[in-house]
């Protein structure tokens, strides 16, 4: 876990063996949607989630950087702890 990503959970060994889903900490639910800009929340932004492992609605990234971005905003917005897991 790198302490420059708050809330999220990952393993830098997993880097390179994308892709990659966020899973909203200790649930089988992932990320389907992410809406930094989604204004009827204050503050604004929105995190929708789909359950399951193979929920093909659940947001896919190719790279860890990228699942980490999204990561990123998914704690700004939600303040909800994360993990990055490997796509099976």
């Amino acid at each position: 876990m790198n302490s420059l990503h708050t809330g999220v959970t990952f393993y830098e060994d997993d880097r390179g063996y994308g892709p990659f889903m966020i899973r909203i900490g200790g649930t089988s639910d992932f990320v389907s949607e992410i809406d930094p800009h989604y204004e009827r929340c204050s503050p604004p932004g929105k995190v929708e989630t789909t359950p399951g492992w193979r929920n093909p609605l659940a947001l896919s990234f190719n790279t860890m950087d990228e699942a980490l971005v999204a990561a990123d905003q998914v704690w700004e917005i939600e303040g909800i702890h994360t993990s990055i897991e490997r796509r099976r």
